[in-house]
This record gives C-alpha cells, structure tokens and sequence, in this order.
C-alpha cells in the first residue's frame, strides 16, 4: 500500500532530477516535480 502512494513520488522527483542534472535551475526543477506529482494522481 505504501509503495503505490510512493510511486508517483519517486517519479516526480526523478523528473525533476534529470531536468537539474541537464543544465535546468532549481526553480524550475521545483515546478516540474510539482506537475509531475499532480498529474501522478
């Protein structure tokens, strides 16, 4: 039960993580993980 609530967790954060480590900034890393959670749902 625990793990389905994490998921889109998870992938939300490696979304924003991959836009950080391709030259994005923190702000927008913050709005992509942001979106990414809310369409997770």
């Amino acid at each position: 039960m625990e793990l389905t609530l994490l998921t889109p967790v998870i992938a939300a954060a490696g979304y924003s993580l991959i836009y950080l480590l391709m030259g994005g900034g923190l702000g927008g890393a913050i709005l992509i993980f942001i979106a990414a959670k809310m369409l997770g749902k």
